[in-house]
């Protein structure tokens, strides 16, 4: 569990720190082979954080709070952190919560036994492997059609980051519920029969299996996209991670529309941009998205930390080589962030409460599709 929970009147206070803090950080960061670890500093004042950015940019630092942030970094970091007088906590194992929650592979199967039971409405798609060899893998979930498909495409993602695995259940969840209702729930069956809807549960199966943020080569993939803000500008795949190559792939070979992101530590709708300060084209438009999501979420919408549960992403704290600020600027696919709970890894018997508080707003920004 963070001991830390966002807060953006907070942090609006060390924006001039944050501004550099994220900025170089890459995928390749943690290239040398050894464990990244995960360090949750205690530093209301931000006293170090900009020297810490300043002089160790091999670090990652991500959920600036009130409290202080996270901190990721190779062997030799907490010696480091030491070295500065930083106070720090070190999260410890996930223990027997993490041996309730099914394996990579059992997710899996969860889909392709849904895909067995609905085969007329649900398609799985193996898109690339992950570092360790494990599928990564979407589900379509739309009504058939005669003929070429040209019904509009929508996308979910969820737990890029693996210790973050929350979303990965509630998506599993989502493919089921819409394959199940099809046909007896209105909502559903008219956005099956007018959208394709693609989910992905997990991004990065090898962290969820190793209870671990990166991917096996301790790479954070929500680091290593292309940003148009960094000399990293070039589109290309060339020298990513291979879970990042092969989202990078899908995404150039369809036509979404809107998506989001699913990912744990926090409780509020994020919308971009996340790289910059610049206004963002259609923020209006992003607003009123991510509002509408919350506002069916109300432990999100009644945030103490963020008002109505949403939030700027540079205003929270910049992140460079993030996937939400990619997907628009290169395809104008129109993307939000969702932290749905400050836990990242909570009691498995928690998972089907925080799917049945977020239903509605998850059908209901599927269906924010309409206003396009």
């Amino acid at each position: 569990m963070s001991i830390f929970q966002g807060t953006k009147k907070a942090l609006s206070v060390v924006l001039g720190v944050t501004l550099v803090v994220m900025a170089g950080f890459t995928a390749k960061s943690f290239a040398d082979g050894s464990p990244v670890k995960e360090f949750q500093v205690v530093d209301p004042a931000k006293t170090h954080l900009k020297l810490l950015a300043q002089e160790q940019p091999e670090l990652v630092f991500d959920h600036v709070t009130k409290l202080g942030y996270e901190v990721y970094g190779r062997d030799g970091t907490e010696a480091l952190l030491a070295k500065y007088g930083i106070k720090f906590v070190i999260p410890g194992s996930q223990g027997t919560k993490a041996k309730d929650y099914p394996t990579a592979e059992a997710s899996i199967a969860q889909m392709q036994a849904l895909q067995k039971k609905y085969p007329k409405l649900v398609s799985l798609i193996e898109i690339g492997k992950s570092v360790e060899g494990r599928s990564l893998m979407f589900a379509r979930v739309a009504a058939p059609i005669q003929g070429t498909d040209t019904r509009p495409e929508f996308k979910y993602i969820a737990n890029m980051h693996g210790d973050e695995i929350v979303g990965r259940e509630m998506m599993v969840m989502l493919i089921q519920d819409l394959a199940s209702h099809y046909g007896n729930d209105t909502q559903i069956t008219q956005m099956l029969d007018h959208y394709q809807i693609y989910i992905m549960p997990s991004m990065n199966p090898d962290g969820a299996t190793h209870q671990d943020r990166m991917n096996k080569n301790g790479d954070d993939l929500n680091r290593g996209f292309p940003d148009f803000t960094t000399t990293d500008n070039v589109n290309t795949p060339t020298n990513r991670p291979p879970e990042i190559q092969a989202i990078m792939a899908f995404e150039g070979q369809h036509h979404f529309k809107l998506s989001a992101n699913f990912h744990g530590g926090a409780e509020v709708v994020n919308y971009p941009w996340d790289a910059q300060h610049d206004p963002f084209p259609l923020n209006d438009l992003i607003v009123g998205f991510s509002l509408d999501y919350t506002k069916q979420v109300p432990y999100i919408y009644n945030s103490t930390e963020f008002k109505n549960g949403i939030t700027d992403g540079y205003d929270w704290y910049q992140v460079n080589g993030g996937m939400q600020d990619w997907s628009y600027h290169y395809y104008n696919d129109l993307q939000v962030t969702i932290e749905l709970t400050t836990v990242k890894w909570p009691a498995f018997s928690t998972v089907a409460g925080s799917y049945t508080a977020n239903r509605p707003a998850l059908l209901g920004y599927i269906d924010e599709m309409a206003k396009f």
